[in-house]
């Protein structure tokens, strides 16, 4: 049912892409020859005017047919006797759409479920922003130099984060002027290998498992105590244990723990460093019901996203990321249905679903204007060539240039199918 959600969505998805370049080209007085919902051969087809309208029998997608589009046509409303602003804009429409559908539909969530602002809400004791001087209520404003449009952004710069001091620009309400300080993320974390059953809010301090061979199965501890101390601190959570070890880092400590209605205590339990990813310790303001703060939200969580599908290409160019990391088809489809699933009712799904289509959206809309050949974006960079030379480029060889991009996205889904499919069978 998940994967036949996933086709459904990316279908719309597509067809509101072309949905963009059908309404433009309509607006632009462009004849358009078929209007196509699916792809492959024809089940359905209606219309009695110039433009047709067809059903296809290959669950997947859709495409608009203007005359003139894929080879010269004398007439006057044919797409390559049109100026090249209004072709440049016919092509861009479809991103266009793709773009105002995602903001509409994250706007429709941000109203229903509440949205995450850049303002502080909590701070871990062992936050790096509070040890910089940071507060709950502060606003963030720039990481690195790069403004910051959504909570997300953090963890996507944090993702590439190679060691060293970086700057955290941030405003203070009662302040006018833009603070600044300088932090260094947290890349290790000191545990002792256990982990904690979760309560409603917070992990309690009851341990649900020991890692073998770590300090606290050296020490003896076991699944079900419940831990009551370290050293003279009292544990009532999780937190208080994580915080605390961050303190004495890889000091030896004493826990105190509850087993079977006696009371045992552990001496000198060495906490063991470990790489974990890079961590601020601040959780941001979530706020709900404001329409003109939700409309908001929703205009800089597209910007985030569209700012962050360009840094993944470039980062992916210059090898900050491996080609492993990049999903095709398959695992777009695998991950719509992982998401999906989190819900837990009906409207939850669908909401869960609403979602994770705002953000392929976004995505599919960026992707399409990149300037690779058979893409949007290779035909728009094509339209400026031409502009730049003040003449058309012959038909056969645009066509030629669209045939050699074809195959080269062709073998791109290919190898991106040596990358999901493990992935789907691995279950990560």
């Amino acid at each position: 049912m998940n994967i036949l959600l996933a086709f459904v969505a990316l279908s719309l998805l597509i067809l509101v892409h072309e949905l963009g370049h059908f309404i433009a080209a309509r607006r632009a007085d462009i004849k358009v020859l078929e209007f196509s919902i699916f792809m492959g051969p024809k089940i359905i087809q209606w219309g009695k005017g110039e433009t047709k309208y067809s059903i296809r029998a290959i669950p997947m997608g859709g495409f608009v047919r203007l005359e003139g589009e894929e080879e010269a046509s004398d007439d006057e409303r044919a797409f390559n006797n049109k100026p090249a602003g209004t072709r440049a804009l016919v092509v861009a429409a479809g991103a266009a759409m793709n773009i105002f559908i995602a903001v509409l539909i994250v706007t429709i969530i941000s109203l229903s479920l509440g949205y995450s602002t850049t303002t502080v809400a909590y701070l871990e004791e062992d936050s790096v922003l509070k040890e910089a001087g940071m507060e709950v209520g502060d606003r963030i404003v720039y990481y690195d130099g790069k403004y910051i449009f959504h909570p997300s952004d953090l963890s996507l710069f944090l993702y590439i984060y190679d060691g060293g001091p970086v700057e955290v620009a941030y405003r203070r309400e009662g302040v006018k002027e833009l603070q600044r300080t300088v932090i260094t993320p947290k890349t290790s974390v000191y545990m002792i290998g256990i982990s904690v059953s979760s309560g409603d809010v917070a992990a309690s301090n009851r341990v649900e498992d020991v890692e073998e061979g770590s300090p606290a199965d050296v020490a003896g501890i076991l699944p079900g105590d419940v831990i009551i101390r370290i050293d003279d601190v009292t544990v009532d959570k999780r937190d208080d244990l994580y915080n605390y070890l961050q303190k004495t880092k890889n000091k030896p400590v004493d826990i105190t723990v509850e087993r079977n209605g006696e009371t045992v205590t552990f001496h000198d339990v060495v906490p063991v460093e470990r790489k974990t990813y890079p961590d601020l310790g601040v959780q941001f303001e979530y706020k709900k019901g404001n329409v003109f703060g939700a409309i908001a939200s929703s205009v800089n969580y597209s910007l985030s996203t569209i700012r962050s599908v360009i840094y993944s290409l470039v980062w992916l160019i210059s090898g900050k990321v491996g080609f492993s990391e990049v999903s095709g088809p398959v695992g777009i489809v695998s991950t719509i249905g992982e998401v999906v699933e989190m819900g837990r009712g009906f409207s939850e799904k669908f909401l869960y679903l609403l979602q994770i289509t705002a953000f392929l959206s976004l995505n599919l809309g960026v992707m399409n204007i990149i300037p690779f050949p058979a893409l949007d974006g290779g035909k728009l960079f094509l339209i400026l060539i031409e502009k730049i030379r003040r003449k058309p480029i012959d038909p056969e060889k645009e066509a030629w240039i669209s045939m050699v991009g074809f195959v080269l996205l062709v073998m791109l889904m290919i190898a991106t199918l040596f990358n999901d499919i493990p992935k789907v069978i691995r279950g990560k």
